[in-house]
């Protein structure tokens, strides 16, 4: 082995170790973060405010304030800030929510379809995909990537509600981190009082037995 390596010429030792990294790069590609907590900031260096969801302070932009509509993904809404690269095209959606997430590693499940569901719009409406967003909570944020399984997400659980609109029905999926946060726990939801996957449902359920 030894002898092979040194009758390389410089060129080609170069060359393999050029293509090792590239392999490397490629093998790994993908496998870093998709959601990063961060201490909550509202400060966007590099972007300039594109789009509210009301009039700022008189301004007049065409884009503050109006409802975004995606004939593509039949979804609407209103983004609380999109905010557009200085130097560019991209485009990154921001919502703030008044709540407290404290120790809890991810942001609520709701707010994150949330989120991802205005990628969605925002690509279709404007013709570009955001590669990341913003939840801002009071005391902490995440900083969310626009990844193909969260996209796939949003399109399945939509797909389940306009079902349950026509027919009715709905396939029940309690568990834990789904329940937790949920204003129907405790009050009118059946599994509010039994034991859900992941913990136990609210005891004081409000359901006649």
């Amino acid at each position: 082995m030894l002898d092979f390596i040194k009758s390389l010429e410089w060129a080609d030792l170069f060359l393999m170790i050029a293509v090792l990294i590239l392999l490397v790069l490629f093998l790994f590609r993908g496998r870093g973060w998709s959601i990063k907590k961060l201490p909550s900031s509202n400060r966007m260096g590099g972007y300039a405010l594109f789009y509210a969801d009301q009039k700022q302070n008189g301004k007049n932009e065409e884009n503050f304030g109006k409802l975004l509509h995606s004939a593509e993904y039949e979804l609407q809404g209103k983004p609380d800030y999109i905010y557009k690269k200085r130097l560019g095209k991209g485009l990154v959606p921001v919502e703030l929510k008044s709540g407290k997430i404290g120790d809890d590693p991810l942001p609520h499940r709701g707010d994150l379809l949330q989120l991802a569901a205005y990628f969605l719009i925002i690509e279709d409406v404007y013709g570009v995909r955001p590669k990341f967003g913003r939840l801002v909570y009071s005391d902490y944020m995440f900083v969310v990537k626009n990844i193909k399984s969260l996209r796939k997400e949003v399109l399945n659980t939509t797909k389940e509600m306009r079902e349950m609109l026509i027919y009715g029905v709905g396939k029940a999926n309690p568990s834990f981190v789904t329940c937790r946060y949920c204003v129907c726990n405790g009050t009118v939801c059946e599994y509010s009082g039994t034991e859900i996957i992941g913990g136990k449902g609210n005891e004081s359920s409000c359901r006649e037995e």
